[in-house]
């Protein structure tokens, strides 16, 4: 059996800041029951922007490392989604690009721009295989996604801060295709396989009818066996459409008693991404996802012509904006995030390092998994053992004194597990991959 183990640094916070970086703080992500949880088994709420379509020009050029890190430090975000069209669809041929189908290079280069900055500075980041087409399997779709992914998975798979999304919004019946669930879920059942022959355990954002919007057939057939471990699934909504309000929010709430919810794209506005803002539709949203501790991206980081859009187009490209840079909608999104994710110290460097899988605590261990077996440091009374995901012990595999090295033999059933290590006072966690 093959054992490989994600990437684990506990980074040490600067003067002055209280919190850690988020994923630092909340570290790996995996789904337990309906929650999407943090290395140390508490709810996970992250909370972020989504780029618009990365093809648009009236996008792509924020597509960098400043924007991302003013994202970080000004807004307080701690997630980034990376919309990557899959088509090209220009509505302006002159100044949009193409999509990864026409350019898959042009188009890497530019999510690979965001992912780094967010591994960087320790949020978390989606790549998402923006289309409403993707179940549609002429000409070949189907292998050009998993190439996508397929290439992603082996560049970034060893950092928890990424989350794949594989289908972003299969469309509705009048004009992009079926919204019924049954030609969803093949293409799910093919593309996940895909990501886990190389990345087993990194959270998997499954698109939902409808637009990601209409939950209920999900709820009542969802994924099953492997397909389903770690994945969530997208529900997108815009707070002003009163059909998303009275119909789509309701079934959300009902499908969270049966599947697991990632908020992947939401808006304050019409469906359309136009209108006014209806405050109190609004606040009703935003109170559901905080009771359920919900994860969120908000669309859209752009200077688009639509009152979705969160910058005006006086907004640089490089962030460093001013409050008359931003839209109605940036300015109450700015204040959300500010309000509700904590500054932190922000991870230094200049390319992306190691990210942990823990909590920051002080390290009772000197950890090794490898060969079958784990290999730790241990101080006096200690106690070391195999966790599943849902935290249940699988084996204990020491409970007693010891000074110096241990290494303890590890049998198992392929799977992701958790290692958790308690002794003189302190417990860390880490999560490994048996193959």
């Amino acid at each position: 059996m093959k054992i490989t183990t994600k990437i684990i640094a506990v980074l040490g916070l600067a003067f002055g800041l209280s919190e850690a970086a988020p994923i630092d703080d909340i570290g790996a992500l995996s789904v337990q029951g309906t929650q999407v949880v943090g290395a140390n088994g508490q709810p996970a709420q992250l909370r972020g922007m989504s780029y618009y379509w990365s093809h648009s020009h009236t996008a792509f050029p924020f597509y960098n490392a400043n924007v991302v890190n003013w994202l970080a430090e000004d807004w307080h975000v701690n997630l980034v989604r990376a919309a990557m069209a899959f088509e090209t669809n220009a509505w302006n041929q002159e100044l949009d690009k193409n999509g990864y189908i026409s350019d898959s290079s042009g188009t890497i280069l530019q999510a690979e721009a965001v992912i780094d900055a967010a591994i960087a500075k320790g949020i978390y980041v989606i790549i998402d295989l923006h289309t409403h087409w993707a179940n549609d399997n002429a000409n070949g779709r189907w292998d050009k996604a998993a190439d996508f992914f397929e290439y992603m998975a082996t560049k970034y798979g060893q950092y928890p801060n990424v989350i794949y999304e594989v289908y972003n919004e299969p469309g509705t019946d009048t004009w992009t295709g079926p919204s019924d669930w049954n030609p969803i879920k093949p293409y799910l059942e093919f593309i996940i396989p895909k990501i886990r022959a190389i990345d087993p355990d990194n959270l998997i954002i499954a698109g939902t009818p409808a637009y990601s919007g209409n939950l209920s057939a999900v709820a009542s057939d969802p994924l099953t066996g492997a397909n389903a471990v770690n994945v969530a699934y997208a529900f997108h909504f815009y707070a002003s459409t009163d059909d998303h309000l009275n119909r789509l929010l309701p079934i959300a709430k009902s499908a969270l008693n049966t599947i697991p919810i990632f908020i992947s794209e939401c808006g304050l506005t019409n469906a359309d991404g136009n209108g006014s803002l209806n405050y109190n539709s609004i606040n009703q949203f935003w109170q559901w996802i905080d009771e359920a501790k919900l994860s969120w991206a908000a669309w859209s980081l752009s200077n688009t012509a639509e009152t979705s859009a969160a910058l005006q187009t006086s907004a640089s490209t490089s962030g460093n904006w001013s409050e008359s840079d931003l839209t109605p909608s940036g300015t109450w999104l700015r204040n959300k995030f500010r309000e509700q994710n904590p500054e932190w110290t922000p991870i230094r460097g200049d390319s992306p390092g190691p990210a942990a899988l823990s909590r920051p605590v002080a390290s009772t261990s000197s950890f090794l998994f490898a060969n079958n077996t784990v290999s730790v440091n241990l101080k006096g009374q200690s106690k070391v053992e195999l966790l599943d995901l849902q935290g249940r012990t699988v084996r204990t595999l020491w409970n007693g004194n010891a000074n110096g090295s241990v290494s303890l033999s590890v049998s198992t059933q392929p799977g992701i597990y958790l290692v958790r290590i308690q002794g003189q006072g302190v417990t860390e966690t880490h999560k490994v991959a048996v193959k």
